[in-house]
């Protein structure tokens, strides 16, 4: 799920809400924060951090158990798009939620 430039707000689209619409009966559940920039720095890595820390707090209050989530994060790392374009910054800016459920037999 992207984010614009600089921002940490959490706002899921209508695919993503049907992907999560069941995440409290996840065995787990893992966010990773991502930035665009090319290079690290701390204001990077804040932001990166930020932005899954707001995907995590979006299921929590959702009744998702925290101790199910697993959050990590990295600015300058995993691009999924070339950064070279603003539409593939655009895509950079993104929290990854990988959602794992057990299945039952």
């Amino acid at each position: 799920m992207s984010f614009p430039d600089s921002s940490a707000t959490f706002q899921p689209t209508p695919e993503a809400l049907e992907l999560l619409a069941d995440a409290r009966n996840a065995a787990i559940i893992y966010i990773s924060g991502r930035t665009s920039t090319l290079r690290p720095s701390a204001a990077d890595e804040a932001l990166a951090l930020r932005r899954a820390l707001s995907a995590r707090s979006y299921l929590v209050a959702r009744g998702v158990s925290p101790l199910k989530i697993m959050v990590n994060f990295a600015s300058a790392a995993d691009f999924v798009a070339d950064n070279a374009t603003a539409e593939g910054r655009r895509e950079n800016q993104r929290v990854d939620i990988e959602v794992v459920y057990i299945p039952t037999y």
